[in-house]
């Protein structure tokens, strides 16, 4: 059998995490936290040191998901959102974010260098440039940067890239790393301050103070986070319409055409995201961008073809070193939610909604988190709670309509089954009615079929194949599964059926 997997990030193969055991019996705990991610390791760190019981469960294996795709840009930098947030919140919340985002890279900073975690940590400049296109928008940029007090510079000229630029934003004192050797550096110092931890340990709900898992075993607790990127908690506050969840892509290159040495956003369309990275032999570049909403689309592998193109016309490459793609939940206002998820309930709680800008947002979250838990106030806390999203009607609207578009296209597959499954090709996928039963089928390398039921296993969605790496993507909530259909990422936490 020839199944190619998902392609995997240069970070995870240039990493080594401990490994740890899967939960076999019930267990009984203070702090319970769902998922093994970046926010997830900082909070259980914070909440250990503050001398909390911590258990952490991942379904898979830690930070192998959305922290493994990252191109780990540690920033307060964000696209060219601080004028839209003056307009649509106020000047003293926006000047409130940037001041979270900031205490968020500090948080990872200083981590790294109390703990003396080789991580590749570098202090850098992030900068938003333009052909030309996005003048306007860079100045107004500017412009707010000025009123909140933002360590940032506007530069009308060329910014020395390999192609022409008119004018860039430059944001001061930001940092990148390699994230996860920072992680599992992190992990280590959490053994040593009594952090459980727990791998391939799916949850499968969450009932009162106790969560079954998919194995069986029940873990009950006396509060819970949830850091599951997509929660898997019950849907309140609109959540469902509140959360978007886009794909994005990344390809890695060596030996390009030197640039200076800042991260980079292109804030034209299309977005282009530009970092270096350290390897063993010197320096890489990795150029991202491509977004999409999550199994909207037919061809996803076009995806990579573009920006190996990209790479390799500006750059002046003729190989691409690494590929691969990361998920990421898009919130109405570009604000995480983090914080009780019931605004009277200091059982659970959830951090999600990064808007692609995870690392920081970790950071600064794991202090909100740690306080709330400990019964302490947080200056965050009020711009950043889940519950304020009762009360964003219009910006739900559009999100809901944007992701019900969405659907309605992947829907169609239903529609559009077919019936020819002795004409699958090989490296070819479709949903086909057998027996008066749709089935979702691939045919890999080998001429091998694997077939599996087509509804997501979280809320019955129809699922669209991703050619780029061979799974089975909903366009509804996320969730993923390979070809043989297991859960790759939720909030699905039972694998689809084989049929």
């Amino acid at each position: 059998m020839n199944v190619k997997k998902e392609n995997i990030s240069y970070w995870t193969k240039s990493s080594q995490f401990n490994q740890f055991p899967q939960l076999t019996q019930d267990l009984q705990t203070d702090v319970l936290i769902i998922g093994g991610g970046i926010a997830s390791i900082l909070a259980a760190y914070q909440l250990a040191k503050a001398g909390r019981e911590v258990t952490v469960l991942e379904g898979r294996h830690l930070s192998q998901g959305t922290t493994a795709g990252t191109t780990a840009k540690i920033t307060a930098q964000h696209h060219l959102l601080y004028q839209n947030f003056i307009k649509q919140r106020s000047e003293e919340e926006a000047r409130l974010y940037y001041e979270a985002q900031t205490d968020g890279i500090n948080v990872i900073r200083n981590l790294a260098d109390e703990y003396n975690i080789d991580c590749d940590m570098e202090t850098l400049s992030s900068i938003q440039v333009t052909i030309g296109e996005s003048e306007k928008k860079i100045r107004k940029e500017y412009e707010a940067y000025q009123k909140l007090g933002i360590n940032g510079d506007l530069h009308e000229k060329d910014m020395g890239l390999p192609f022409e630029t008119t004018m860039g934003l430059e944001m001061y004192d930001q940092a990148q790393f390699h994230p996860l050797k920072f992680l599992a550096g992190m992990v280590e110092v959490c053994v040593d301050l009594g952090v459980t931890f727990f791998e391939e340990t799916m949850v499968k709900k969450i009932d009162g103070n106790t969560v079954e898992t998919e194995s069986g075993q029940e873990v009950s607790f006396n509060q819970l986070i949830c850091a599951t990127h997509y929660p898997i908690v019950n849907i309140k506050h609109n959540l469902l319409f509140h959360l978007e969840i886009e794909r994005s892509y990344i390809v890695a290159v060596k030996d390009h055409t030197p640039i200076p040495y800042a991260m980079f956003q292109v804030a034209d369309i299309p977005e282009r995201s530009l970092r270096h990275y350290i390897t063993e032999d010197g320096l890489g570049l990795l150029v991202g961008g491509e977004n999409h909403v999550t199994g909207a689309k037919d061809d996803v592998e076009v995806g990579y073809e573009r920006l190996a193109y990209d790479a390799k016309a500006l750059f002046n490459v003729d190989h691409i070193e690494d590929k691969w793609s990361a998920q990421d939940m898009m919130t109405a206002d570009k604000m995480p939610l983090i914080g009780r998820y019931s605004k009277n309930d200091d059982r659970i709680f959830v951090i999600t909604g990064f808007n692609k800008f995870g690392m920081a947002t970790a950071g600064v979250g794991s202090l909100v988190l740690r306080d709330l838990l400990m019964g302490q106030s947080n200056k965050y806390e009020e711009l950043l709670k889940p519950s304020r999203i009762d009360t964003l009607s219009s910006q739900i609207k559009a999100t809901a309509k944007k992701a019900f578009s969405a659907i309605k296209g992947q829907t169609k597959a239903v529609k559009d089954y077919r019936t020819d499954r002795d004409a699958l090709h090989t490296d070819e996928a479709g949903i086909f009615l057998t027996d008066g039963k749709f089935e979702a089928v691939y045919k890999d390398d080998e001429g091998t079929e694997h077939a599996v039921s087509p509804f997501c296993t979280h809320m019955g969605c129809v699922l669209s194949f991703n050619n780029g790496e061979k799974t089975w993507d909903c366009a509804c909530h996320g969730s993923r599964f390979d070809c043989d259909g297991k859960v790759l990422h939720g909030p699905a936490s039972t694998d689809l059926t084989q049929q």
